[in-house]
Order: C-alpha cells, then structure tokens, then sequence
C-alpha cells in the first residue's frame, strides 16, 4: 500500500511542476545592437555592419530552457571598387524574424546561454549610384550563445550568433554573417 501511496505522491508532484513553472513564468522584452560581421561569399563583397534588434523572452526561473522571438535588423555597405557594379554606394540590408530556444547554462545573475533557432530572413541589395534595388525573403537558421550579467540595477548580456540564410548563390540568398550584440533585458 505505501508503494502505490508513493508513486500516486511522485505522479501528483510531476504533473503539478509544469503547472508551478507556468505560474512562475516571466516574459521580458530585450533590446540590442551592435557589430555584424559577414561572413563567406557575403564577405567579399561588403564591409562589417551594424544591428540592431527587439525581441520577447519567455521562460521561469526553476526550468533551464527558454524561448524568445525577435526581430532583428543588419545592414553592411559594400566593399569600394569591385567589378560587377558592386562597391561603394551599395548596401545590403537583412531583416529577421527568429524563434528560438535558449538553454540557460546557469542560475539567474551572471551565467552563460546557449540559443538557436528558425526563421525568415528578407535581404534587399540596393545601389545610390543606378538606384536599383532587389530583395529576396528565404528560412534561415542561427546558432551561438552568450552572457547575461547585472550591470547596475538592470540585467544585460553579450551573445554572438551564426546566422545562415538558406537560399540560392544564384539569387544571393545564401548569405552568413555573424552579429555580435549588446543587450538590455527588462
């Protein structure tokens, strides 16, 4: 009898954790920016660049893995003097849409992350000199990780991520860059 009184215990106290971290659950809202760095064939045709990103985190403090939503924003200027009309006076610009998971690899505070995900990614080639423009939306993927930390009285972190646009060379949608990111978590 006390095995069974047990394991009804055990049974009632699992199915009763995802409702205490349901409860327990926070969502906060993140802003970044920072260095995007290109990478691959993205590399050789334009400069490093600069992001900027807005997003929502969802997550509870007794369970380690995350989610968070975010747009975010890229844009590099193109290398001087390249054949193929690409130089200066030429940008290319990537928008994002991301989900992604996080696996907190620490306590709250001062500790490292892991995060990756799905998304779309829209990238639009533009030239001041002709005044043409083209833009392609593709899935892409990205993967990296990164510190939060207390500074001050608010919660920031510092992640770097791969990002991989999962497209065609042809059309020049399959770009890589990396952004690197300073954030407010609030």
């Amino acid at each position: 009898m006390s095995r069974r009184l047990l394991a009804v215990f055990a049974t009632g106290a699992l199915l009763a954790l995802p409702a205490a971290a349901r409860a327990q659950g926070s969502t906060s809202i993140l802003v970044s920016g920072g260095l995007s760095v290109p990478m691959s064939d993205l590399s050789d045709n334009v400069n490093s660049g600069y992001n900027i990103n807005l997003g929502l985190a969802f997550g509870a403090p007794i369970i380690p893995v995350g989610a968070r939503i975010e747009g975010g924003f890229s844009s590099f200027d193109g290398k001087g003097g390249l054949p193929g009309g690409i130089g200066s006076g030429t940008t290319t610009r990537i928008a994002s849409a991301t989900a992604n998971a996080v696996l907190n690899l620490g306590p709250t505070g001062a500790a490292p992350y892991l995060i990756g995900g799905l998304g779309i990614y829209n990238r639009r080639f533009s030239s001041d000199a002709s005044g043409a423009s083209d833009s392609r939306t593709t899935a892409g993927v990205n993967i990296g990780g990164g510190i939060r930390f207390p500074l001050g009285g608010i919660s920031t972190f510092l992640e770097a991520r791969y990002h991989v646009m999962l497209g065609n060379q042809n059309e020049g949608t399959n770009l890589q860059f990396i952004p690197i990111s300073f954030g407010v978590q609030f």
